[in-house]
C-alpha cells in the first residue's frame, strides 16, 4: 500500500497552526507529519524525522516567515539545504514583492498571503505536490515590476536590500555580508535614492511587508 502524502506546519499562531492542519487534512487527504510553533522546534522535528530515513521526512512544508523573533527565511535556506526533498509553501501576512522574491529565490515552491480565501492554500498545496511553483495571481504583477527595479542595483545593493526586507539590523547585515557597519550605510545611501525611500522603516514598509 503507497504512503499516503504528508506534511509539516511551522507557524508560531497557536490557532493558525491548528487550523491549517485540520483544513489540509480535510481537502487534500494528506496526513500531518508534524508542527512546530518556532524555527528551533521545527529544526529539532525535521532532523528527528530524517533519522528514521529521508521518507519519513514531509512533502511539503508549510512555513510562516516571521516566527517571533526567529527568522521563516533562515530555516527556509536550513530545510533547502538539508533536505532538499521538501518542497517549501510561504504561508504569511507579508506579501510585499520583495519578500515574494527573497524566498522563492531562497528556493521556496510556493507563496500566498494569509488573507487569501482557503481554495488558494489548498490549490497551491495540490500544485507544489505535481512538481509546480504557486504564487497567489494577484502577486504575480507587482512581482514582475518589483524585480526590473531591483535589477537596477548594484550586486552589493542588492545583498544588502535584501538583508533589510529580512529585518536584520545594521550590525546583523555588516556581520553577514562581512563589510563594516559604515558600507552599510553608503549601500543604504543608494538604496534610499534608488527606491525613493527616505529611511530603512519605509523600504520594508514598501518591499517587504
Amino acid at each position: 500500500m503507497a504512503k499516503n502524502k504528508t506534511f509539516f506546519v511551522v507557524e508560531d499562531h497557536t490557532v493558525t497552526n491548528i487550523g491549517l492542519v485540520q483544513l489540509i487534512t480535510q481537502k487534500t487527504g494528506m496526513d500531518c507529519a508534524g508542527v512546530a510553533f518556532s524555527k528551533s522546534e521545527a529544526v529539532e522535528k525535521l532532523k528527528a524525522l530524517s533519522g528514521g530515513g529521508v521518507e519519513n521526512l514531509p512533502e511539503i512544508l508549510v512555513l510562516d516567515l516571521f516566527l517571533g523573533e526567529e527568522s521563516g527565511i533562515d530555516l527556509l535556506t536550513q530545510v533547502k539545504t538539508k533536505y532538499p526533498s521538501v518542497k517549501v509553501l510561504v504561508y504569511s501576512m507579508y506579501a510585499k514583492p520583495g519578500i515574494i522574491s527573497i524566498v522563492l529565490e531562497a528556493g521556496a515552491h510556493g507563496f500566498v498571503e494569509k488573507s487569501a480565501p482557503e481554495s488558494v492554500l489548498i490549490n497551491a498545496v495540490k500544485s507544489i505536490l505535481v512538481g509546480e511553483t504557486f504564487v497567489q495571481q494577484n502577486l504575480v504583477s507587482p512581482l514582475i515590476i518589483y524585480k526590473k527595479m531591483f535589477d537596477g542595483f548594484t550586486k552589493q545593493e542588492q545583498n544588502v536590500f535584501k538583508k533589510i526586507l529580512e529585518r536584520k539590523s545594521k550590525d546583523q547585515i555588516a556581520e553577514e555580508l562581512n563589510i563594516i557597519p559604515r558600507s552599510v550605510d553608503n549601500y543604504c545611501t543608494h538604496i534610499f535614492e534608488k527606491t525613493g525611500c527616505r529611511n530603512v522603516h519605509e523600504v520594508i514598509t514598501k518591499y517587504g511587508e
